[in-house]
C-alpha cells in the first residue's frame, strides 16, 4: 500500500498539559472494544472508577460519561490520569491518534493531522507541505475508478496555488475555476479529459474582473449564516460568528491575511478532502470548502488576539470533528451557494 504523509506529519508532538485547548474536552470519549475489554480486566480502586463511568448505548458502543464537559481522566494539570497510571494501553484508540487522521483509497492510504488541534494549526501554517511518499505491508483494495484522475487534478489545484507573482484572491479563483472545469467533466462522464485540462492550467493563469461577481460582503454574511445554522460544539464559535456579522455591517472589513498562511491553510482542505470525491464524483464543494475556511479566517481574525490562526484552528474544530456539519456544509454548496459567490469570497 502506497502511504502520503505530510512533510510536518513526524514533527508534531502533543503539547500535554501546555495545551492551550485541550482535546480531553467538549465532547464524548469514545472507547474502542478491544480497549473496552481490557477495562474489564483492570483489578482494584484503577478499575473500579474506570468502569463506573462506561456507558454502553443501544448499538453497543462504549464511551465514557463526562464529567461536565471533560473526560472523567482529566486531571487539573489538563494529563490523563489513565495514561499517566496504565501506559498508553490504558487509553483508547482514538485517544492514541488523535490528532490524526487516515483515510484510504484502495491501494493509497493518506495520513495526516487535523487543523483543530493547536499545535497542528501551527505546524499547517508556519511553513509549506511537502508530501511525503512510503510504502507499508497492508494489502489494499482495488482502487477507485477517479482515483488516479483526482490525483492528478489534486495536484494542478495545489500547483496553481503556488503560482508567483498573484495576489492570494487571485490564486484562490483560479484553484475554483480550475475545479469547476474538472467538476464539468466529471459531471458530464469525460474524466478522461481531466489530464488535458491540467494540462491547460499549467500553461494559463485566469484572472477574473472582480466587477463580474456578486456583492463579496453578502456573500460572506450568507457564509457565517450557513456557518450559524451548523451545531457548535464551542460557544466561542457562536460568539464569534456574530461578531463577524456586525463586523461585516460596520463596514471596516479590515483584512489583510498573511498570503502564505491562505495559501498553506487552503493546500490542507484539499490535501484532506479533495480525494473525498472517487467515492461521490464531488470534488467543487470540498474545493470552495477550503476557500471558506480561508476566507472565514481571514474575516474574523481581526476579532481575536491570536488572529487567522486561531479562527483557522476554531473552523476545522466545527466542521471536520462532526460529520452531520460536514455533510450539511457539503450539501450548502452544492446545491444553494453559487460558484460566483464563492469566487467573489475568494476575492482577498
Amino acid at each position: 500500500m502506497t502511504v502520503h504523509t505530510p512533510s510536518y506529519y513526524n514533527r508534531f508532538r502533543c503539547l500535554a498539559g501546555e495545551c492551550p485547548h485541550t482535546c480531553c474536552r467538549g465532547w464524548e470519549v469514545p472507547i474502542d472494544r478491544e480497549t473496552a475489554q481490557y477495562y474489564k480486566t483492570l483489578e482494584g480502586t484503577m478499575g473500579e472508577q474506570v468502569r463506573g463511568v462506561l456507558a454502553v448505548d443501544g448499538e453497543g458502543e462504549t464511551a465514557f460519561l463526562l464529567r461536565g464537559d471533560a473526560c472523567p481522566f482529566l486531571t487539573g494539570e489538563k494529563l490523563c490520569e489513565l495514561q499517566i497510571r496504565l501506559g498508553e494501553r490504558g487509553i483508547g484508540e482514538i485517544c492514541r491518534s488523535h490528532p490524526r487522521f487516515f483515510y484510504d483509497y484502495g491501494s493509497l492510504r493518506e495520513t495526516g493531522l487535523c487543523g483543530s488541534c493547536p499545535e497542528v494549526a501551527r505546524l499547517i501554517l508556519e511553513g509549506d507541505m511537502v508530501l511525503e511518499e512510503g510504502q507499508d505491508d497492508r494489502a489494499g483494495e482495488e482502487d477507485p475508478s477517479l482515483l488516479e484522475v483526482l490525483l492528478a487534478a489534486r495536484e494542478t489545484a495545489m500547483d496553481i496555488l503556488e503560482t508567483p507573482e498573484a495576489t492570494l484572491g487571485q490564486r484562490l479563483q483560479a484553484m475554483l475555476l480550475f475545479a469547476n472545469e474538472v467538476q464539468v467533466l466529471l459531471d458530464n462522464g469525460q474524466s478522461a479529459d481531466v489530464p488535458r485540462l491540467c494540462g491547460i492550467y499549467e500553461e494559463e493563469f485566469p484572472l477574473l474582473d472582480p466587477a463580474a461577481l456578486p456583492d463579496r460582503r453578502e456573500a460572506l454574511e450568507g457564509c457565517l449564516e450557513a456557518l450559524e445554522g451548523l451545531e457548535i460544539l464551542e460557544p466561542q464559535w457562536k460568539e464569534l460568528l456574530k461578531r463577524g456579522r456586525v463586523f461585516l455591517r460596520s463596514g471596516e472589513m479590515a483584512e489583510n491575511p498573511c498570503i502564505d498562511w491562505g495559501r498553506r491553510a487552503e493546500i490542507y482542505f484539499l490535501y484532506r478532502h479533495w480525494l473525498r470525491g472517487v467515492w461521490d464524483g464531488d470534488v467543487l464543494s470540498w474545493a470552495e470548502f477550503g476557500v471558506l475556511g480561508v476566507a472565514v479566517s481571514a474575516l474574523l481574525g481581526p476579532l481575536l488576539e491570536e488572529g487567522f490562526p486561531e479562527v483557522f484552528r476554531l473552523f476545522c474544530l466545527e466542521t471536520e470533528h462532526n460529520q452531520e456539519n460536514l455533510n450539511a456544509l457539503q450539501d450548502k454548496l452544492w446545491r444553494e451557494i453559487r460558484l460566483a459567490e464563492m469566487l467573489a469570497l475568494a476575492d482577498l
